[in-house]
């Protein structure tokens, strides 16, 4: 079984064993970790995901990667959060209403981001849940996960 391969697999059983309705993980695009892409995706409406390149900083990928901290997003309401709709295209483009994202570490720096979404406008995120998703990061090849749990 390939790299590629496994991520997928990790991705779609930690979708279903934490109960997102949508689960996706980004990786820098080039070594140079200037711009970050959603390589893999689970539960996803169409694959219009895979077009979307963020800068470091930009977009909830981009945010977490260089922060090196989560992002919780409980409630995103599309009529009432227009700019946060423009700045999170994932948000818009899987039509999620809450979100979780994690950093995933890779020997102290920050290598991936997964996130998790929910749809339907009346789950929640929290940060309990944040906490299991970073627990469950060291189940991906090539990261450790030790980094967010100890923080």
């Amino acid at each position: 079984m390939n790299e590629l391969t496994n991520y997928q697999n990790v991705i779609d059983r930690l979708r279903e064993r934490l109960g997102f309705d949508f689960m996706a993980l980004a990786m820098e695009d080039a070594p140079s970790g200037y711009s970050v892409r959603w390589r893999f995706a689970s539960g996803n409406l169409n694959n219009r995901y895979r077009r979307i390149v963020l800068r470091s900083g930009r977009g909830i990928a981009g945010t977490v990667f260089k922060t090196g901290k989560p992002l919780l997003v409980p409630f995103i309401d599309p009529d009432r959060h227009t700019p946060v709709v423009f700045d999170y295209p994932i948000v818009k483009t899987e039509e999620l209403t809450s979100i979780a994202a994690v950093p995933l570490y890779d020997g102290g720096r920050v290598k991936g981001v997964l996130l998790g979404g929910y749809r339907n406008g009346c789950a929640e995120v929290t940060e309990t849940l944040c906490m299991e998703m970073a627990e469950a990061s060291a189940s991906f090849p090539g990261f450790d996960g030790k980094e967010l749990v100890t923080r």
